[in-house]
């Protein structure tokens, strides 16, 4: 599992399997503190404040272990 920060500043723990593609925020986004976009297999749309290389990190370094 990896823990992510939601924009209300909740912690969201997601399998690193279940994570379809992660994207950087727009600037207008980035704005508002959300740096990166999450989406699932299943559907769900993620906003978060960690930054997309952060997270792509984040799940090859859980995939190695």
């Amino acid at each position: 599992m990896i823990t992510l920060t939601g924009i209300n500043r909740n912690a969201i723990h997601l399998a690193p399997a279940a994570i379809a593609s992660v994207t950087e925020a727009g600037a207008s986004s980035q704005w508002h503190g959300i740096c990166a976009i999450v989406r699932t297999f299943d559907g769900q749309v993620l906003e978060v404040r960690e930054r997309a290389a952060d997270i792509a990190s984040q799940v090859g370094m859980r995939r190695e272990a």
